[in-house]
């Protein structure tokens, strides 16, 4: 089984970490595996294994049909083709239809929280694209949401549509400070992460706030950043936009919160949780689906102010060998590695 991963840059974000992964996974347990970067390299592709086969398309535009061209003569060679975001499964498919002469198995694994588009956007007609030209044969949600999307707006038949929840591998982190101090958020500046939320958050509960992530939206950082100067707030929070490996800095602080208010996952709960770092998280997405019941604490349902600051001062009573023990029965790279196994086998298969 020739498997090849499909990623048009390994820029930070959840979907090229989850590239990443699973690559070094499916690589260290003898499973032949390439990893193909569309369009540019991204910080992220030195935790590749150096010994994984990484193929560079260097795509300048996206309609250069000789790299089209290209690209499907290396689909040719692989039974597998796992192609990560809608986007790039769209340019694959495209570079198949016109080019491919094996008409490779081509899975599309949805990492996206923004499901259901307003009708004639731009979004809903991409969409659109996925059900009739580019129709979808095999699709990987990370959540039952997605994949109740898929089959239902999609049209994707049940036993083709997979899901495989995210995972992460846990960094055992060797230097710990003695103190820790204050709260860390990990999330992309974008408006849908609603940061400002945990601004007002900041002005009450009196610890300083880190945010960890990139600036995807470079006029909400600037709104962000006025609101931080207008509050008086420019001593207590503190945006880290170049950090490559969260789970390093995690353990510097006392407990972490997640304000965004649509999640797929999302992965950096589960580095929380393998870290053992406390936190309070918006009720979204697949992790609460899967350890909301048993770890209730940890989510709300709200952004009433009153009931996040409760929640943040009750996290001392939850313990770290709690967390550890969520950690490992949910998840595992092992059971994350097997799961995708059988879905490619069921793909060959069929």
């Amino acid at each position: 089984m020739k498997i090849l991963q499909v990623i048009d840059t390994l820029d930070v974000g959840g979907a090229e970490r989850i590239v990443v992964l699973l690559a070094n996974l499916l690589h260290i347990n003898n499973k032949s595996v390439s990893v193909i970067i569309l369009v540019n390299d991204g910080d992220l592709i030195k935790e590749l294994h150096p010994s994984i086969s990484t193929l560079k398309l260097n795509r300048k535009k996206r309609f250069d049909f000789q790299k089209m061209k290209e690209f499907a003569s290396i689909m040719d060679k692989f039974d597998v083709v796992h192609t990560h975001l809608k986007h790039n499964y769209r340019y694959t498919k495209l570079a198949s239809m016109r080019y491919g002469k094996k008409k490779a198995k081509i899975i599309l694994h949805d990492h996206s929280h923004n499901l259901l588009a307003n009708r004639f956007t731009i979004k809903y007609y991409k969409d659109l694209l996925l059900k009739n030209i580019f129709k979808l044969e095999y699709y990987v949600g990370v959540s039952n949401e997605n994949c109740a999307w898929g089959i239902s707006y999609l049209g994707v038949r049940k036993e083709h549509c997979f899901l495989l929840e995210n995972t992460i591998e846990k960094l055992d982190v060797i230097q710990k400070p003695s103190t820790k101090v204050g709260a860390v958020m990990v999330s992309n500046i974008t408006p849908i992460k609603n940061i400002e939320f945990a601004l007002d958050l900041v002005k009450e509960i009196n610890e300083p706030l880190t945010i960890y992530g990139r600036i995807k939206d470079h006029g909400y950082y600037l709104k962000l950043k006025s609101i931080i100067k207008e509050n008086e707030l420019t001593e207590k929070v503190t945006f880290v936009t170049n950090c490559s490996n969260i789970q390093e800095e995690l353990v510097k602080y006392k407990f972490a919160i997640h304000t965004s208010l649509k999640e797929t996952g999302p992965l950096v709960l589960i580095e929380f949780l393998a870290q053992e770092l406390p936190f309070v998280a918006f009720s979204s997405g697949q992790v609460f689906n899967t350890i909301g019941n048993v770890l209730p604490e940890f989510f709300i349902d709200t952004f009433n102010q009153a009931n996040w600051i409760a929640k943040i001062k009750a996290l001392s009573l939850v313990s770290s060998f709690k967390m550890k023990e969520i950690y490992e029965a949910n998840f595992s790279t092992e059971t994350y590695l097997q799961k995708c196994l059988n879905i490619y086998q069921k793909t060959i298969d069929s």
